[in-house]
């Protein structure tokens, strides 16, 4: 693993601070957790989880299974951690990861501590310029593109992964966009409809409420077989 993670003083005021096998515990979990959404052993992580098993842990850290039992424990006790454990694998959660590792912007050192996300993905979908050369580079309708846009918006949410400007935001997206093209492609945003007695529709989503606005009565069977997701 390469970078590095962020280590507040006020560590030292921790109340397991002076509780060595809690303490080197809890730092490893911090220097492996997951500072993105990642994939190990085909399950998706968010930022701040971590996936091992109790053995593997044990021997990383030189501890005694009852010693790593008790560290965890104490760090379950103070909400440290959450804990779910599998026939496979054991996954950790830090709790409050973003209090540990923040961003920062460098000009004044403001902590990023609420998203404007949001505005962002408006600013994105309002401008059609950029969305037609994205389409254009990435290959994919207009559709596409934008539910790609919400996806990622969404995502970043979840994360609490805050961007500091628009400029940040648009690259991570395009990225984003790059890394996972196929499943992006493979959405084509179209739908597919049936009125009893009429031939099948296909449109967007826009064109199945449009049609359904207008033929949705007592009488009229409707049935999607297509979803555009």
């Amino acid at each position: 693993m390469k970078g590095y993670i962020k280590l507040h003083r006020t560590i030292l005021q921790w109340e397991w601070y002076k509780d060595t096998n809690t303490k080197i515990l809890f730092i490893h979990l911090l220097l492996n957790a997951c500072f993105d959404r990642c994939k190990f052993m085909g399950v998706y992580m968010l930022r701040g989880q971590y996936i091992t098993s109790m053995s593997r842990l044990s021997n990383e850290l030189g501890l005694t299974s009852r010693q790593l039992r008790t560290a965890i424990s104490r760090l379950k006790k103070t909400k440290e951690i959450n804990v779910k454990t599998t026939n496979k694998f054991t996954l950790f959660t830090i709790c409050n990861y973003e209090n540990y590792q923040f961003e920062e912007q460098r000009n004044n050192a403001t902590i990023l501590t609420e998203s404007h996300n949001d505005s962002y993905y408006n600013a994105c979908i309002k401008n059609a310029i950029w969305i037609e050369q994205v389409c254009v580079n990435q290959k994919l309708n207009k559709e596409q593109l934008e539910k790609a846009l919400e996806k990622f918006n969404n995502y970043l949410n979840l994360t609490n992964d805050f961007k500091s400007n628009l400029k940040q935001y648009k690259s991570h997206f395009i990225n984003w966009t790059k890394y996972n093209i196929k499943t992006i492609a493979k959405s084509s945003g179209t739908y597919q409809w049936k009125w009893k007695g009429q031939a099948v529709k296909h449109g967007t989503k826009t064109d199945l409420e449009k049609d359904k606005s207008i033929f949705d009565k007592p009488g009229f069977e409707f049935k999607i077989l297509k979803n555009g997701n």
